[in-house]
């Protein structure tokens, strides 16, 4: 990294860290508040919808890369037009709350905006070889798109998670990619999240909302599909680096199925959530969720050349520490509750 670039990153930081504090003001005043419920994480109201800086930014950074890379253009164009859609309805459902046949069905047309423009996914790179996948590829692609943008919106739900993971992702795969032009948007978008985290931290002063988280999960999606079809990295490795919240959000999602529970419904059954209701500190358990993803983007990169094996092998690994630990703790709270 140049010295140019990295005093415009870290200006970038500071802008995003001022815009957010002049949000927090804006949004007591407009009374932009989560209120807490028996289903929050917090007891103070608190700002919601601050994730509109980073995007805005983060936006504005990207509606200037065809100046400079024009050849990557169908990138931009998916971040933009897709990213600022799902902006805008997670936006308008921090103000007032839709329907989620009506957020779905916005997401459903970005994640079409960004397949059309990427080039769907006719193949998958396992690293030793590329395995053809035809209209069978581009399905699955808009699952995942979709899946995507609503799993990482199920993941912010303490303070500083789905920012500080959004940033340690993003400079992953920034590293991952060194020398391209996708390298220098993911270091924007981490430079982006990390002036937002500073005040989402633990005590958090304002929460990203679905403005925010949605557009993170979406921007990963477009970013894993444009680096497996341009051969810049596969899809797999992105995989692994949010393993995390996809194992997280994929098992609870898939628990609450079983037990006939509303799917649309807000809860507190994500791994994460039943360490905050057995005491655990919001950035006790945050920082351990880094120290993973940490540990994880080490790995990608000893053993990048092999991301089919290490898919498999930190998948398997994740869904039995999931199921071990959920079991752990469920039975502490019912100790807890027996206590009470």
């Amino acid at each position: 990294m140049t010295l140019l670039s990295l005093v415009f990153f870290s200006g970038l930081a500071l802008l995003s860290c001022i815009g957010t504090k002049l949000y927090i003001n804006y949004a007591r005043q407009k009374a932009i508040l989560d209120i807490p419920n028996e289903r929050s994480s917090h007891t103070l109201p608190t700002p919601r919808g601050g994730g509109v800086v980073f995007v805005a930014l983060f936006l504005a950074v990207i509606l200037l890369c065809p100046f400079f890379f024009p050849r990557e253009a169908s990138l931009w164009l998916a971040l933009s037009g897709g990213g600022l859609a799902v902006a805008a309805i997670g936006w308008i459902d921090d103000r007032n709350p839709l329907p989620a046949w009506q957020r779905l069905g916005v997401h459903s047309m970005a994640v079409l905006w960004a397949l059309y423009h990427l080039g769907g996914m006719p193949s998958l790179s396992m690293g030793f070889a590329s395995l053809p996948l035809g209209y069978i590829g581009h399905v699955l692609a808009f699952i995942g798109g979709v899946w995507m943008i609503n799993l990482y919106n199920f993941m912010d739900g303490i303070d500083g998670l789905a920012a500080g993971e959004a940033a340690l992702v993003a400079l992953a795969g920034a590293f991952l990619t060194t020398g391209t032009p996708v390298s220098v948007a993911l270091f924007a978008l981490a430079a982006s999240v990390l002036g937002f985290l500073i005040w989402n931290w633990s005590p958090a002063k304002v929460f990203m909302g679905d403005a925010g988280s949605g557009f993170l999960g979406f921007a990963f999606f477009c970013f894993a599909l444009s680096t497996e079809n341009t051969n810049t990295l596969p899809l797999l490795t992105w995989a692994v680096l949010v393993s995390v919240f996809a194992v997280d959000a994929t098992l609870t999602l898939v628990m609450r199925a079983r037990r006939r529970k509303r799917l649309s419904e807000a809860h507190r059954d994500h791994l994460y959530q039943q360490f905050i209701k057995a005491g655990y500190p919001h950035a006790a358990v945050t920082g351990a969720i880094f120290l993973v993803t940490l540990l994880l983007s080490a790995a990608v990169w000893r053993f990048r050349p092999f991301p089919l094996l290490l898919f498999a092998g930190v998948y398997v690994a994740l869904i039995m520490t999931w199921k071990l630990l959920y079991g752990k703790i469920s039975a502490k709270l019912r100790s807890m509750e027996v206590t009470k």
